[in-house]
């Protein structure tokens, strides 16, 4: 059978291929010089500028719209099931109580449980007296079972029954209530929008004195200081046990959030 291609054919394709082979790498290298050049002068350009930082403030105020508020109930007896017995069955009807009050089921959390080992620790033994083994051991006294439930109140009316609720239902402990705002996206929102327009204006006065002129906004950055109550609005809350047929009121007021931003501004 003949040779479809004879020798010199054949050795002229091989160039042929080694040389688009070659070229190729040539290309790609050559555009990926020429990416990283784009990428490092895109760099040097903000590095070389001449900028100015320029911090602003922003505030904006909301009326809380639900309250998180945490108990705990705890009991102490000679063993853990023992405990977990009466923990259970006081548990069981706060949640009881709470799903009555309108509480959703996906708003009642157990957020911690523990159950611990006591001991009473012997002192040491007295001069010249010859102690035991037993004399110094230390010797269990029981167990303590603790369990904290975090709740989610969205009806803001019915915190403070909520918390004359819980006192009389055998908790240990209150904690709370914390007003808050559920979807603070928004509120934030509006706090950073007036903090970029505080910016802004101390850029515009800082350049009108320096004698320049703003070009462009180069870099931001945000620092949220959250929110807290405002204390002209909202009063000390005293969450221990309330007794009466009337529940006691406990003011929401208002909120407040914080927004600082850093604006770096090109100028000529």
């Amino acid at each position: 059978m003949e040779n479809f291609f004879d020798k010199k054919t054949a050795s002229r394709m091989g160039k042929t291929l080694l040389f688009l082979a070659i070229l190729t790498v040539f290309y790609v290298g050559m555009k990926f010089v020429n990416e990283t050049k784009h990428f490092n002068s895109s760099d040097s350009d903000i590095s070389s500028i001449t900028t100015i930082d320029v911090t602003g403030t922003g505030n904006s105020f909301a009326i809380p719209n639900v309250a998180n508020v945490s108990f705990t109930i705890e009991q102490k007896a000679a063993t853990i099931r023992e405990a977990q017995t009466v923990v259970s069955k006081k548990a069981t009807d706060v949640i009881a109580f709470l799903k009555s009050s309108g509480i959703e089921a996906k708003d009642i959390q157990t957020t911690n449980y523990s159950a611990n080992p006591e001991y009473s620790y012997p002192g040491p033994c007295a001069a010249g007296v010859k102690c035991t083994l037993a004399d110094t051991t230390p010797k269990l006294l029981g167990y303590t079972v603790n369990e904290t439930v975090t709740v989610k109140v969205r009806d803001t009316e019915k915190v403070g029954m909520i918390v004359d609720g819980l006192g009389t239902r055998g908790v240990t402990g209150i904690t709370g209530p914390d007003f808050t705002v559920d979807s603070p996206d928004a509120v934030n929102a509006e706090a950073r929008a007036a903090a970029i327009k505080n910016a802004g204006e101390k850029a515009q006065v800082l350049a009108k004195q320096l004698g320049v002129t703003l070009v462009r906004v180069v870099r931001f950055s945000e620092n949220s200081g959250g929110n807290y109550p405002m204390p002209m609005y909202a009063k000390a809350m005293d969450v221990s046990v309330v007794s009466g047929p009337e529940a006691q009121r406990l003011e929401v007021g208002q909120n407040k959030y914080t927004s600082t931003v850093t604006v770096t501004y090109e100028i000529p």
